[in-house]
């Protein structure tokens, strides 16, 4: 399971089977027979950051700038060594099934895309967004290619394209297959009962008018 930060990773530990405060006990989601057999699961929860390239070895800068060759660098991991330090926990298991949260931080912008009219700040938030959705769809290019990915599940309370990505804000991903809707959420003890307003009849057009509120 991949996640956009340190915090909902931590967060997530009520997923693994070993954690004493599991949601599978906690809240009677499996029946003891299925319990036993997910713990036979071998689960690693992850941000993407982990997918960056960490330097390795000790040297001076000189020495590093001296060796350092063409698109390698021996001071730095290569994907084969990043996949083998972020899922080491899945002791060599092949064909793994991948979970990303808040997944739509994971995709980059349209290849083909016409430049939209951004501010400053957009602009610049659009460009932090695609860096990172760089860094962690290339991660799991690389994970797919050393041990295999059998499937890939998107979760998202927002399963939509943001500014900036090249496709107009608010179009759903066409992956979509399944709604939890946000008032089951609500009721389900998921999410906070949100904050809106009450009246909004000042709509027009065929698109949604998006607000700071």
């Amino acid at each position: 399971m991949v996640t956009p930060g340190i915090t909902i990773r931590d967060r997530l530990r009520v997923l693994l089977p070993t954690d004493p405060g599991n949601y599978y006990r906690q809240r009677d989601v499996l029946p003891p027979d299925l319990l036993e057999r997910l713990g036979q699961a071998r689960i690693t929860i992850t941000n993407y950051h982990s997918f960056l390239l960490r330097e390795k070895g000790e040297a001076a800068r000189l020495t590093k700038s001296i060796l350092n060759r063409g698109d390698s660098s021996p001071f730095q991991e290569n994907p084969d060594q990043m996949v083998r330090r972020v899922c080491r926990d899945l002791a060599g298991k092949k064909n793994i099934i991948v979970i990303n949260d808040e997944a739509h931080h994971c995709y980059w912008r349209k290849a083909d895309a016409e430049d939209e009219t951004l501010s400053p700040e957009e602009r610049a938030e659009a460009k932090r967004r695609e860096e990172g959705a760089r860094v962690w769809s290339s991660g799991l290019l690389a994970v797919q290619k050393k041990l295999g990915v059998r499937g890939v599940y998107d979760l998202s309370a927002t399963p939509f394209f943001l500014s900036g990505s090249g496709y107009p804000e608010g179009t759903l991903f066409p992956w979509v297959v399944s709604d939890f809707s946000l008032i089951d959420a609500i009721e389900s003890g998921i999410v906070k009962i949100p904050r809106v307003p009450v009246a909004d009849d000042s709509m027009s057009g065929e698109t949604p008018t998006y607000r700071n509120i």
